[in-house]
């Protein structure tokens, strides 16, 4: 069985390779041109990325999956069982039509399509949990009924530092980026009662807060759910490894069995949030 996921997932290329996961690429646009990129994308190659995403002049965007490029990745897999798994189609729904017009015409395709519900962070910790429920041996039926699971107890929280970037991309006024960024404002994001939907939660003045927010959040959803395990990812953008080491410890000092890994954000969620950011997304499991 193979894992067909999409640039949206945070995981670094290495643990993807390990993972035997096959990254279908969202294309980028600089301006209205094609812009060069990869999942396997160096990070000087990022950085270059997130200087020119800092530039204000510039404009940056994405769009849905390319009907060829599905088609290639399904069919290097023909005779297989393939679990499509992408980013929540409220936030795509150009990927979800192009992929059901693929799975129509294509019936060679042994390909199931599962929507994940939820974006970057999130999206990554349940795709790496059903990649290594994929490598245990576990049957088609067996990792659906882990996704379904996932998706009920999945959570995304982020916190943007960059609030022009925000005001360029049309998600929030002039008004609130300057006088945000005078006060040093951290805005706060979160995605679980509507999956695929970001909401701010409100604004932070330094990391430790930011932190502190998080791990209120996740207690409480641990103690919501009768928790005993917990699988995160975080990700970033920036220089924000003291930050995200943080938020790393203080999330494995709770009382459950955690894992917990750091990746370094993929290209696809920069046009989106920006080139200054860090995310986390978990799974709770009972």
């Amino acid at each position: 069985m193979k894992l067909v996921a999409d640039s949206a997932c945070q995981l670094e290329p290495k643990t993807i390779k390990q993972l035997g996961i096959e990254i279908v690429e969202y294309p980028m646009y600089l301006n209205g041109e094609p812009y060069p990129v990869s999942i396997d994308m160096s990070f000087e190659e990022k950085e270059k990325l997130r200087n020119l995403l800092k530039e204000k002049n510039n404009a940056f965007s994405t769009s849905g999956l390319r009907e060829e490029d599905l088609i290639a990745a399904y069919t290097r897999h023909v005779g297989e069982q393939v679990i499509s798994i992408h980013q929540s189609s409220s936030a795509t729904t150009a990927t979800m039509t192009t992929i059901k017009k693929v799975l129509d015409e294509h019936k060679e395709f042994d390909v199931t399509y599962v929507d994940s519900r939820f974006l970057t962070a999130a999206y990554s910790v349940i795709v790496q949990d059903a990649a290594l429920a994929i490598q245990e041996g576990k049957s088609l039926e067996e990792v659906i009924g882990l996704i379904d699971r996932m998706r009920e107890n999945a959570r995304h929280l982020g916190v943007v530092y960059d609030l022009f970037y925000l005001h360029r991309t049309g998600r929030i006024g002039l008004a609130k980026a300057v006088l945000g960024t005078a006060m040093k404002i951290l805005a706060l994001l979160s995605s679980a009662d509507e999956p695929g939907t970001l909401k701010s939660i409100g604004k932070a003045k330094n990391y430790i807060q930011v932190n502190q927010r998080f791990l209120k959040i996740i207690r409480e959803d641990l103690e919501r759910k009768n928790g005993k395990k917990l699988h995160a990812v975080i990700s970033m953008i920036g220089p924000h490894e003291k930050e995200t080491e943080d938020l790393k410890r203080e999330v494995e000092s709770l009382d459950v069995e955690t894992r917990v890994e750091i990746h370094y954000t993929n290209h696809s969620n920069m046009a989106h949030i920006g080139p200054d950011f860090y995310d986390i997304g978990y799974v709770i499991y009972r």
